[in-house]
């Protein structure tokens, strides 16, 4: 059997029927998967700084420093010895602050003894040593003692004299001027009996005071 050749060009012309037998491939296409990172929009909470409440001071009133001298300049042993007729000696002098009727005041005191008898104490005021309420004449109080106005004190706008309604002997005399309030106390010890008038007598050495604060 003899196998016969084809011939060059016969090849060539099978070639297309060839191609038109063979299946076209699908193109296969890969998707391209994109993954996005997700992204965190949530802000941060953010705290809020509390600002500082304002505070404004409020000036406290004080009031003016008393510009009166020390009971012990403005009287002595001797005038208490001439006007009570006894040998008083010093005592030493004070503070204190009084409450009465709404009223607070600063004073400062000189103190008398004539020992195992009687005690005085002269005290000085001035418009500037009251802490509450206005400066003026306070009136005592008469719940432990008989209280009645005076007005015959030299010197004086007016004034008070308070006495106890039962022995021991205790009396206070209140004389007020424009500048001063002078309260002159008297304090007699158990048993001893007072021999004079300790309102007139009490009295005088207010106007004395009173006298040697003017200069």
């Amino acid at each position: 059997m003899h196998l016969r050749h084809l011939a060059p060009a016969a090849v060539l012309a099978l070639l297309p029927a060839f191609a038109a037998c063979s299946d076209d491939d699908p193109d296969s296409t890969s998707a391209e998967t994109s993954s996005a990172a997700p992204t965190s929009d949530t802000a941060e909470p953010t705290t809020a700084t509390p600002s500082p409440s304002a505070t404004s001071a409020t000036p406290t009133e004080t009031a003016p420093a008393s510009t009166l001298p020390a009971a012990c300049d403005v009287v002595t042993v001797d005038d208490l010895s001439r006007v009570y007729g006894q040998s008083f000696v010093l005592d030493g002098a004070d503070t204190g602050e009084t409450t009465e009727g709404g009223l607070s005041w600063r004073t400062n005191s000189c103190d008398f003894d004539v020992e195992g008898l009687v005690d005085v104490e002269v005290s000085l005021t001035g418009p500037g040593d009251f802490t509450k309420g206005s400066f003026g004449c306070p009136q005592p109080s008469d719940a432990d003692g008989i209280v009645e106005p005076v007005d015959d004190i030299a010197g004086a706008t007016g004034g008070w004299w308070k006495v106890s309604s039962a022995p021991p002997l205790e009396g206070e005399l209140r004389a007020c001027s424009a500048d001063a309030l002078v309260t002159v106390e008297i304090d007699y010890e158990d048993g001893q009996d007072y021999e004079g008038d300790p309102r007139s007598e009490s009295v005088q050495l207010a106007e004395m005071v009173l006298r040697n604060l003017q200069g």
